[in-house]
């Protein structure tokens, strides 16, 4: 007794038909067994075709998540129409992996997407694969199967979440970088200014604006709200220490009032506001 299983695909002259082979034959003893004690469950359809041709019944879905027409004319006159869309990619990688020759069948125009077309197609071997934005209800024959649609009834976009600010950064992000910049110029012009007009004024004044480095400490305690050791005594270095002592009162109060406020609620980063910074 034979045991014969089919292997289709298996000849590219002869990939319509079926190839029966004899797997094993069953030797009839006491207890019977078999001869080559060969695998009865061997993977029949490969993954190889041999270049068998996949015919394709394709609409024109009008849409690049299925299959759109494009009609190509060429300088010689030639027209030849070229097939895109997600489907149509989805079936070249298939065929490309599986060895397989794409055949292009029109739909007739007459019939469209009729169901009784399309399964009188299937059943006499006209088509092999219908696609192409062609709805679900052709799965409900039970000889046949449909994938899964992917039309989608809704688009959600999900943007992440802004990132809070850390709060050690609230102390330079109370100005921008350009008022830090006039900050700093200025306090090195008034220093510079203060150690000028005490050395070289007419009348004494105190050691301690007369060089630079002291300058830079009798301005830097005013900007820090903390009493300097004497005040200057030169009727032309009072004016100037006078406005210094008023920019530096409004700076730290806003510096103080910005800087209470961010240690409370160091607040969040520039949210996503395009889809090049939601990309990136």
């Amino acid at each position: 007794m034979g045991v014969y299983t089919w292997f289709p695909y298996q000849i590219s002259d002869h990939c319509t038909e079926m190839n029966i082979t004899l797997m094993d034959r069953w030797v009839i003893s006491a207890q019977g067994n078999f001869a080559k004690n060969t695998d009865l469950f061997l993977r029949k359809i490969s993954n190889r075709f041999n270049g068998c041709p996949m015919k394709a019944l394709v609409f024109d879905g009008e849409w690049a998540f299925t299959t759109e027409y494009e009609i190509l004319t060429y300088s010689n006159g030639t027209v030849l129409t070229y097939i895109s869309g997600l489907e149509m990619e989805l079936l070249k990688i298939v065929l490309q992996q599986m060895n397989m020759t794409f055949i292009h069948v029109a739909p007739e125009e007459s019939f469209g997407a009729e169901e009784n077309y399309l399964i009188t197609s299937l059943y006499r071997k006209e088509v092999y694969i219908i696609f192409g934005g062609i709805g679900s209800y052709v799965s409900l024959n039970k000889l046949l199967s449909s994938t899964k649609s992917y039309y989608f009834l809704s688009l959600r976009w999900y943007v992440p979440c802004s990132i809070k600010n850390p709060r050690w950064s609230s102390i330079y992000r109370i100005f921008t970088a350009q008022l830090w910049l006039v900050l700093i110029i200025s306090f090195v012009i008034v220093a510079i200014s203060t150690a000028l007009v005490g050395r070289y004024s007419c009348t004494s004044e105190w050691q301690g604006y007369k060089t630079l480095k002291s300058s830079f400490t009798h301005l830097w305690a005013v900007i820090l709200g903390v009493s300097v050791s004497s005040m200057p005594r030169t009727p032309s270095l009072r004016p100037l220490f006078l406005s210094w002592v008023c920019f530096s009162l409004a700076f730290s109060t806003v510096f103080q009032a910005f800087l209470t406020t961010f240690l409370t609620d160091s607040g969040y980063k520039i949210p996503i506001r395009n889809m090049d910074e939601l990309l990136a």
